[in-house]
């Protein structure tokens, strides 16, 4: 097998993996609010399918009367 960097296409910065039995996950950075965080999975680190943003719905995060993120989720 091999892998070839970037796993992910796109910008997805901040990563982090873990694996849960036979699959991995890797969360990373959107650097803007909403999403936030995105999840992907994989069973072999080479394919990799996105199955969840943290933030679905805006309605999580109410940012109303904020500026835009600048760049980081975390409103830097």
């Amino acid at each position: 097998m091999q892998i070839q960097n970037p796993i992910l296409p796109g910008f997805n910065p901040d990563p982090s993996i873990v694996r849960v039995e036979d699959t991995y996950y890797i969360a990373s950075s959107t650097f803007e609010w909403f999403p936030g965080v995105r999840i992907h999975a994989s069973k072999d680190l080479v394919y990799w399918n996105l199955i969840k943003n943290v933030l679905d719905t805006t309605t999580l995060l109410d940012m109303k009367g904020n500026p835009s993120s600048g760049g980081g989720d975390l409103g830097t």
